[in-house]
């Protein structure tokens, strides 16, 4: 683990108890292992079966990191609204970047509808869902084109 980039972390075991300590978030994934440091100083290596996700804090919580499982209305966030089920039966909708650029093969990067104070980004092993829905597009990354008034004059011809 590199001291730089190792980050306060929850991480959730499928039937399984809540573990809090810290992940390397530049690099969480070693083969088929998360390696993880507890509280007390000592590294584990969690096998990446037995991860059903992984919340990145400010500040250790006790209990779910989100209060809700699904949006009440359309989300604002930019991106792709998602409903996600896990492999337990539990299903969540969130959001996550509209991007090739930001696809894992090994693990989604979401925002879920409304986390628990503290919660700044939820990594997802891939391995740890049954199902993948797009419920929609939320936004869009291109711009639209903006047309200059009739009557203004221009600059750069």
């Amino acid at each position: 683990m590199t001291a730089g980039s190792t980050k306060k972390a929850m991480v959730y075991r499928f039937e399984r108890e809540l573990l809090a300590g810290f992940v390397d978030s530049a690099n969480p994934f070693e083969g088929n292992q998360v390696q993880f440091l507890n509280r007390e100083g000592v590294v584990q290596s969690i096998p990446l079966e037995q991860v059903k996700l992984i919340c990145f804090v400010r500040d250790w919580i006790d209990g779910p990191a989100w209060q809700r499982n699904q949006y009440a209305v359309r989300p604002r966030q930019q991106g792709l609204w998602v409903r996600l089920k896990f492999r337990d039966g539990e299903s969540l909708e969130a959001t996550m970047p509209n991007s090739l650029a930001a696809l894992d093969p090994i693990a989604l990067t979401i925002s879920p509808a409304e986390t628990t104070q503290g919660v700044q980004r939820v990594l997802i092993p891939r391995q740890a869902l049954e199902t993948f829905e797009v419920l929609g597009v939320v936004g869009s990354p291109l711009k639209k084109a903006q047309s200059k008034p009739q009557n203004q004059l221009s600059m750069f011809d």
